[in-house]
Protein backbone atom coordinates (compact mmCIF):
# COMPACT_ATOMS: atom_id res chain seq x y z
CA UNK A 1 0.00 0.00 0.00
CA UNK A 2 2.93 2.24 -0.42
CA UNK A 3 0.77 4.22 -3.06
CA UNK A 4 -0.63 5.93 0.29
CA UNK A 5 2.81 7.68 1.43
CA UNK A 6 2.91 10.92 -0.63
CA UNK A 7 5.75 12.02 -2.60
CA UNK A 8 6.21 15.10 0.10
CA UNK A 9 4.91 13.55 3.32
CA UNK A 10 1.19 13.62 3.15
CA UNK A 11 -0.85 10.19 4.09
CA UNK A 12 -3.15 9.87 0.87
CA UNK A 13 -5.24 7.70 3.23
CA UNK A 14 -6.39 10.78 5.40
CA UNK A 15 -6.81 12.97 1.72
CA UNK A 16 -10.37 14.07 1.19
CA UNK A 17 -10.63 13.10 -2.65
CA UNK A 18 -9.37 9.10 -1.69
CA UNK A 19 -11.33 8.99 1.42
CA UNK A 20 -14.66 9.91 -0.78
CA UNK A 21 -13.87 7.44 -3.03
CA UNK A 22 -12.89 4.74 -1.60
CA UNK A 23 -15.88 4.94 1.40
CA UNK A 24 -18.29 5.63 -1.12
CA UNK A 25 -19.44 8.80 0.94
CA UNK A 26 -21.52 10.31 -1.43
CA UNK A 27 -22.21 13.32 0.90
CA UNK A 28 -18.27 14.15 0.35
CA UNK A 29 -18.29 13.44 -3.06
CA UNK A 30 -20.80 15.85 -3.77
CA UNK A 31 -19.25 18.36 -1.97
CA UNK A 32 -16.01 17.86 -3.39
CA UNK A 33 -17.82 17.69 -7.15
CA UNK A 34 -19.26 21.12 -6.33
CA UNK A 35 -16.40 23.17 -5.26
CA UNK A 36 -14.36 21.21 -8.28
CA UNK A 37 -16.95 22.20 -10.68
CA UNK A 38 -16.59 18.19 -12.26
CA UNK A 39 -19.10 15.66 -12.41
CA UNK A 40 -19.14 13.21 -9.09
CA UNK A 41 -17.58 10.19 -11.02
CA UNK A 42 -14.53 12.19 -11.65
CA UNK A 43 -13.73 12.23 -8.80
CA UNK A 44 -11.60 9.48 -8.18
CA UNK A 45 -8.06 8.89 -6.67
CA UNK A 46 -5.85 5.30 -5.42
CA UNK A 47 -3.29 7.23 -3.91
CA UNK A 48 -0.45 9.67 -4.82
CA UNK A 49 1.86 6.73 -6.17
CA UNK A 50 -0.91 5.05 -8.17
CA UNK A 51 -1.60 5.23 -11.47
CA UNK A 52 -5.85 6.85 -10.91
CA UNK A 53 -4.46 10.23 -9.29
CA UNK A 54 -6.44 12.93 -9.36
CA UNK A 55 -8.21 12.18 -12.38
CA UNK A 56 -10.71 15.01 -11.94
CA UNK A 57 -7.85 17.39 -13.11
CA UNK A 58 -7.26 17.85 -16.76
CA UNK A 59 -3.85 16.06 -17.83
CA UNK A 60 -2.07 19.12 -17.84
CA UNK A 61 -2.74 19.91 -14.49
CA UNK A 62 -2.62 16.30 -13.01
CA UNK A 63 0.96 16.15 -11.93
CA UNK A 64 1.69 17.98 -8.67
CA UNK A 65 5.58 19.33 -8.83
CA UNK A 66 6.62 17.05 -6.29
CA UNK A 67 5.76 14.06 -8.73
CA UNK A 68 7.40 15.97 -11.11
CA UNK A 69 10.42 16.79 -9.06
CA UNK A 70 11.06 13.32 -7.99
CA UNK A 71 10.55 11.79 -11.51
CA UNK A 72 13.56 14.09 -12.48
CA UNK A 73 15.44 13.48 -9.39
CA UNK A 74 15.05 9.72 -9.71
CA UNK A 75 13.53 9.12 -6.02
CA UNK A 76 9.74 8.50 -4.98
CA UNK A 77 9.74 10.43 -2.09
CA UNK A 78 11.33 13.62 -1.08
CA UNK A 79 13.54 12.09 1.97
CA UNK A 80 15.43 10.01 -0.96
CA UNK A 81 16.34 13.51 -2.46
CA UNK A 82 20.06 14.80 -1.58
CA UNK A 83 18.61 18.59 -1.23
CA UNK A 84 15.63 17.27 1.37
CA UNK A 85 14.25 19.30 2.29
CA UNK A 86 14.18 21.80 -0.47
CA UNK A 87 12.69 25.40 -0.88
CA UNK A 88 9.67 23.93 -2.31
CA UNK A 89 9.10 21.36 0.32
CA UNK A 90 9.59 24.34 3.23
CA UNK A 91 7.27 26.53 1.26
CA UNK A 92 4.30 23.92 1.49
CA UNK A 93 4.75 23.15 4.49
CA UNK A 94 4.31 26.42 5.31
CA UNK A 95 1.23 27.43 2.72
CA UNK A 96 -1.39 27.96 5.78
CA UNK A 97 -2.88 24.29 4.74
CA UNK A 98 -2.74 22.75 8.48
CA UNK A 99 -2.14 19.60 6.84
CA UNK A 100 0.86 20.75 4.77
CA UNK A 101 2.94 21.33 8.14
CA UNK A 102 3.16 17.83 9.01
CA UNK A 103 5.17 17.23 5.93
CA UNK A 104 8.86 17.32 6.36
CA UNK A 105 8.43 15.23 9.99
CA UNK A 106 5.95 12.57 7.91
CA UNK A 107 9.27 12.53 5.70
CA UNK A 108 11.84 12.38 8.44
CA UNK A 109 9.74 9.63 10.08
CA UNK A 110 9.24 7.63 7.19
CA UNK A 111 12.79 7.90 6.06
CA UNK A 112 13.94 6.40 9.64
CA UNK A 113 10.73 3.68 10.55
CA UNK A 114 10.47 2.85 6.92
CA UNK A 115 7.81 3.69 4.56
CA UNK A 116 5.58 0.48 5.64
CA UNK A 117 6.03 1.11 8.62
CA UNK A 118 5.04 4.95 8.61
CA UNK A 119 1.86 3.66 7.02
CA UNK A 120 0.59 1.46 9.87
CA UNK A 121 1.35 4.60 12.21
CA UNK A 122 -0.75 6.99 9.95
CA UNK A 123 -3.19 4.63 9.42
CA UNK A 124 -3.99 3.78 13.50
CA UNK A 125 -3.59 7.98 13.45
CA UNK A 126 -6.49 8.56 10.90
CA UNK A 127 -8.90 6.30 12.71
CA UNK A 128 -11.90 7.83 15.02
CA UNK A 129 -10.95 6.28 18.86
CA UNK A 130 -14.39 6.15 19.62
CA UNK A 131 -15.71 4.46 16.44
CA UNK A 132 -13.36 2.98 14.24
CA UNK A 133 -14.19 5.45 11.30
CA UNK A 134 -11.21 6.51 8.70
CA UNK A 135 -10.77 10.21 8.80
CA UNK A 136 -9.97 12.55 6.19
CA UNK A 137 -8.18 16.42 6.45
CA UNK A 138 -11.78 17.87 6.20
CA UNK A 139 -13.08 16.93 9.41
CA UNK A 140 -10.21 18.93 10.96
CA UNK A 141 -8.59 16.12 12.81
CA UNK A 142 -4.65 16.27 12.81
Amino acid sequence: MTVLAGICGLYCGACSTYRAYKDKDSALLNELATSRNVPVEKITCDGCLSLNYRLYLPPESRDCDFRKCAKEKKVTWCFECAEFPCKRLEDFSHDGRAHHTAVIDNLKEMKSLGVDEWLKVQEKRWLCPGCGKKLHWRLGYL
